[in-house]
């Protein structure tokens, strides 16, 4: 009953989101104009960001219920924000696909090697970071959690006197929000992936067309931001209050520290992604024009 209360939990969320953005995502090719074709593509690039983040925080939301009539609601709960994150970067995928392409019998775009890292930019790195923070740490409170998986304990007197607290993030939370985690990142990297190998949008210049991409990428490790830092900063508060209630002011503190650290930047990160990046029209191109002859 519990597998199956997981499995609809993480594969209905999945479902729904690539029938939301087949449903609202542009159909056709881009306009034959150049000020309308930047608005449209602009407009298609809102509207997947709108859906992707609308059913991540949905699924959390799902996740959270759910822990609440579940026998053991720490996994759910921990393993939330990383199925936020794995659905709004499935999301961001499926959304991806549904860019219109350049119209016309012949069709032409200019060759452009593009890596996962041009296009990342910063945020690849930083997102990067935050993980191998996050699997550290989830291993050092697996190690350091008492036989429970649950608790952290600390013996005083030679022995004689052990002090316990939770919830702690050892292992019975720690391996699915592993994995969870590990599913995220993955997701998180084909999304990022579809945006570099999507064709270019019509009638714009490589210019034009750089900065809607950077855009789109931009926002995908935005989101994948927000929810791991979030739930990093999420598993740092509950090991800093069960370390400090046994004394350990020393651990408990940097972790508390940690804490703060994650849930902010990462705040301040995907926040940064929200404003497009700027385009300008290239000089020479038509205001009015059709696709020509395409290679």
């Amino acid at each position: 009953m519990h597998a199956l209360v997981i499995v609809i939990a993480l594969g209905l969320p999945v479902l729904i989101v690539a029938l939301i953005v087949l449903l609202v995502a542009q159909r056709g090719g881009p306009p034959h104009d150049l000020d309308a074709t930047v608005v449209a593509a602009r407009r298609h690039e809102t509207r997947i960001s709108a859906v992707a983040a609308t059913t991540s925080i949905v699924i959390a939301l799902a996740l959270w219920i759910a822990a609440a009539t579940w026998s053991q609601p720490g996994v759910l709960l921990g393993v939330a924000p990383f199925a936020a994150a794995l659905t709004f970067s499935l999301a961001r995928a499926v959304g991806e696909a549904r860019w219109p392409r350049p119209t016309g019998e012949v069709r032409s775009a200019p060759l452009v090697r593009r890596s996962l890292g041009d296009q990342g930019g910063w945020r690849l790195p930083l997102l990067a970071s935050t993980v191998a923070g996050l699997v550290v740490a989830l291993v050092v409170f697996g190690l350091t959690a008492a036989g429970d998986g649950r608790s952290v304990e600390r013996v005083l007197d030679a022995g004689r006197e052990t002090h316990s607290a939770g919830p702690y993030p050892g292992w019975a939370v720690g391996v699915p929000a592993l994995l969870v985690l590990a599913l995220a990142v993955g997701a998180t990297l084909v999304a990022l992936r579809a945006v570099t190998r999507r064709p270019p949008i019509g009638l714009l210049s490589p210019e034009q067309d750089d900065a809607i991409r950077r855009t789109s990428a931009a926002r995908v490790l935005a989101g994948a931001q927000l929810w791991v830092g979030v739930g990093a900063a999420a598993y740092l508060a509950f090991a800093a209050g069960a370390l400090l209630r046994v004394d350990w002011l020393g651990g408990g503190i940097v972790c508390l520290l940690l804490a703060v650290v994650a849930f902010v930047g990462s705040v301040v990160v995907a926040a940064t992604a929200l404003p497009s990046r700027r385009t300008r029209a290239a000089v020479g191109v038509p205001r009015t024009a059709t696709p020509g002859p395409v290679a």
